[in-house]
């Protein structure tokens, strides 16, 4: 089973993107800091072969065992969030 990592996961394309994976039979973890991501946007794909991290990924952050694929999605949604 292949091993994913989506890195805003909660957000609107990142869930809808887990989503996709876990129905093409991978195994998604799913990292977000919920600034502009939201739970109630994942909460239905919790179960054996989803996992939730609250991360931000300009911090380190080990995985335990290999990831086959990286879906970078983070990014916050307003323009005004970057500065």
């Amino acid at each position: 089973m292949p091993r994913s990592l989506v890195t805003g996961g909660a957000g609107f394309l990142g869930s809808h993107l887990c989503e996709y994976l876990l129905a093409k039979g991978h195994q998604v973890i799913a990292m977000d800091n919920l600034l502009t991501g939201a739970i109630a946007n994942i909460e239905h794909l919790q179960g054996e072969a989803f996992r939730f991290i609250k991360h931000d990924v300009t911090e380190y952050i080990y995985l335990a065992g290999p990831v086959d694929y990286v879906w970078h999605f983070a990014s916050p949604a307003s323009p005004l969030d970057y500065l």
